[in-house]
């Protein structure tokens, strides 16, 4: 009995094998650029009351203001949030498995860069956040996970 479902289940085991796509073939920039993008798409969408508020703060200070207690509370409960979703959201966990997929750590780099750029942010709060060594403890975590089998 045990011989007959290892034959039967044979053919299903090598054509799992032959399915699985070839990084080489598949990893174009035509086939990345959309995933990259619904991923940044999540990313974007789970991070929009956090970013909200960082604005908020942002624009105070552009104006020559300093942010209440409350504002700065805010700002401090917006960034653990922020931290938990480019650790552990949807979106970077999708990033992370089209970078693997494609051995290409540079996708995360990228895609992060243009997350920052796209948070509408001024030039100036958009080059601190990268510039903060927690940003960059971040962003070298996420590709030293790539790295785990």
């Amino acid at each position: 009995m045990r011989r007959f479902i290892l034959i039967a289940t044979l053919p299903l085991l090598l054509s799992a094998c032959a399915s699985t796509p070839d990084p080489a073939e598949i990893c174009t920039t035509e086939w990345i650029a959309p995933r990259a993008e619904k991923a940044m798409s999540e990313l974007m969408d789970d991070t929009g009351s956090a970013v909200k508020s960082m604005r908020k703060v942002a624009d105070k200070y552009s104006r020559g203001k300093t942010p209440g207690p409350l504002q700065m509370f805010a700002l401090s409960n917006s960034l653990k949030s922020l931290e938990k979703e480019l650790t552990r959201g949807r979106g970077i966990k999708d990033l992370k498995t089209l970078a693997k997929t494609c051995d290409n750590p540079q996708i995360i780099t990228d895609s992060m860069t243009e997350f920052v750029e796209k948070l509408g942010l001024p030039q100036r709060m958009s080059a601190f956040i990268q510039a903060l060594p927690r940003y960059q403890e971040l962003l070298a975590s996420q590709l030293k996970d790539l790295d785990k089998p």
